[in-house]
């Protein structure tokens, strides 16, 4: 398969490749304090969608809960449909996103800009100059979220600021944006509430508790203050620097024990009294927290708890309970995001002789299809032995349903209709004269 030149693409771009970035100067000094401050910066805004990005940095169990959706939708393979040199040419462009990185990188960022900030992902139409602005785009390729800036005008729906600084305002037929929950408020009009936005003051609370743990564990902090009763305290100064020293001579830096101190004066009792300067809540429970900041993330996700973890004990692990709970989970978060893309792939960027639809590679999930089309099967079935409906009758619902090709429909000859009812009419009255005999036949063997 031909890869499309990186050169050609980035010459219908407004991208450049320049390594330093600017920054919107949009109040820096706000931005700055934003960073700083262990703060949630106020909806919507850079700011905001900066500290977004971090949280997945600084909080594994969302980065992990991220990863997960973003590689579940890519891990999902897609058709075209429609003339076979159209199909080819428009592949190339797919499999040639992201200037030559392929089809999985610009999918990959696309997702993760939509998962993780609330302006959303942004993709660039790279069309040539001369080219009719409502024709397919020659190149397509992400834009960074960070850089680019809702307007609220339709027309010119986002404005993107390049690596040298230079702001380019993009027509309608040059960007597409994909957000997650868009607001209704039309002062904020293309900006959303997206997933990680929602879940961001859970995740907070779940990273301190890590560096707490760790800062604990480590002994990288001054744990509390030590009251001591019949020890000097240059002595007791003399015994910690000491026990480091020794702790240090012996290759243990995280871990250190305890410094030793014999009592100078027999008669004098030795008392220590500790008190505490951070520790965690009293009857904190690492386990039940845990469960519910999982169970926080799948709500904030649009999934299923089983997405990330998997189920606690008890009667919350039932089969049953996974396999309805999958099944829900499929026309949510995950499902909204599928119809979204394909949705922007047909009706902006691929040609309308072209359809682009993802195919299902989830297990479970064409496991459920085929139960279910087997169950309409032994409906029509049904419907059909009882009389309620013709054979033929039948057919065109598969057909409806999707159980059957349309082309099916095209074999049906309307004049062999009337033959079929008739068929069909045979059937039931040959079925009710057996009826009839064995009825008969029952009454004759009891004399009456």
């Amino acid at each position: 398969m031909p890869i499309l030149d990186p050169t050609k693409q980035l010459a219908v771009s407004v991208q450049t490749t320049a390594a330093e970035h600017a920054m919107w100067s949009e109040s820096p000094i706000v931005m700055y304090f934003a960073n700083l401050a262990d703060t949630v910066p106020p909806w919507p805004s850079k700011a905001r969608d900066m500290k977004l990005r971090e949280a997945i940095q600084e909080e594994p169990t969302l980065a992990g809960a991220v990863f997960s959706m973003v590689a579940k939708l890519c891990a999902l393979d897609y058709k075209l449909s429609g003339p076979s040199k159209a199909v080819h040419r428009y592949d190339d462009i797919l499999q040639s996103a992201d200037f030559g990185a392929g089809w999985i990188s610009f999918l990959s960022k696309v997702v993760q800009d939509i998962y993780c900030t609330d302006a959303g992902g942004f993709i660039e139409l790279g069309r040539a100059p001369n080219v009719s602005k409502t024709s397919a785009p020659q190149a397509i390729a992400p834009l960074d979220s960070i850089m680019c800036r809702h307007t609220g005008d339709p027309a010119q729906p986002v404005d993107y600021q390049d690596a040298k600084g230079k702001v380019h305002k993009l027509d309608f037929y040059d960007v597409r944006t994909l957000v997650d929950f868009p607001t209704p408020d039309k002062k904020h009009r293309g900006w959303g509430f997206s997933a990680v936005s929602r879940i961001l003051r859970a995740a907070q609370v779940i990273r301190d508790i890590g560096v707490y743990k760790r800062q604990k564990v480590s002994g990288k902090r001054v744990p509390g203050l030590l009251f001591v009763k019949g020890m000097s305290h240059n002595k007791i100064k003399t015994a910690v620097e000491s026990a480091m020293v020794q702790e240090q001579q012996e290759g243990r830096t995280l871990y250190t024990g305890p410094a030793i101190l014999a009592s100078n004066d027999p008669g004098l009792p030795v008392d220590a009294k500790l008190i505490e300067l951070a520790g965690l809540p009293d009857g904190f429970n690492e386990d039940i927290v845990y469960k519910w900041y999982i169970a926080t993330l799948a709500l904030a996700f649009g999934t299923d708890y089983s997405e990330f973890a998997p189920l606690p004990g008890g009667n919350l692990g039932t089969a049953a309970q996974v396999e309805s709970m999958s099944a829900k989970s499929r026309g949510k978060g995950p499902g909204l995001l599928v119809q979204l893309i394909e949705y922007t792939m047909n009706r902006f960027i691929l040609p309308q002789t072209i359809e682009f639809q993802f195919t299902a590679t989830d297990p479970a999930a064409e496991e459920a299809r085929v139960e279910l089309s087997h169950a309409r099967a032994r409906e029509r079935a049904l419907r059909i032995n009882s009389g309620e409906i013709t054979p033929r009758q039948g057919l065109l619902l598969a057909i409806a349903e999707g159980d059957a090709p349309e082309s099916f429909a095209a074999a049906l000859d309307p004049e062999t209709e009337e033959e079929e009812n008739i068929v069909h009419v045979s059937r039931s009255l040959a079925d009710i004269n057996g009826a009839y005999a064995q009825v008969s036949k029952a009454l004759k063997s009891r004399g009456l």
